[in-house]
């Protein structure tokens, strides 16, 4: 199992709506690098995508997002785990993704992702 530590909560869905174009688009190269930063510390050095995979994302935040909110804000770190190779797609046939969220005084994003087997995948589907 891989385990990113990223410092930072993920923004909520209205937070990144709201934003100007350009500040989203800064915010987008912020997340690139936390987590190019979260995967070199954990020594992540994959030879290929994960196909297919698992993917528990933990916010630890401030504030208690409602479920779309929570679920929206994750797509910049999802974009970023595609980018930085560590996922092959974020398509539904390569990704099953389960969002939580604590209250907490320090805010940080845990991602844990688990590659998923061609016949483990078969038996969920079956």
């Amino acid at each position: 199992m891989i385990e990113l530590r990223i410092p930072k909560a993920t923004p909520s869905l209205n937070a990144m709506l709201g934003q100007f174009w350009h500040k989203r688009t800064k915010q987008k190269k912020e997340w690139r690098w936390l987590v190019r930063a979260a995967r070199l510390e954990a020594k992540v050095f994959l030879d290929a995508p994960l196909a297919k995979a698992r993917v528990t994302i933990t916010r630890h935040g401030r504030r208690i997002c409602d479920t779309d909110n929570l679920y929206g804000g994750q797509k910049m770190l999802i974009d970023c785990l595609v980018r930085e190779g560590i996922l092959a797609n974020d398509t539904p046939e390569h990704v099953e993704l389960l969002v939580k969220q604590k209250l907490t005084n320090s805010p940080h994003t845990i991602v844990q992702i688990e590659r998923i087997d061609a016949s483990e995948s078969e038996r969920t589907r079956a």
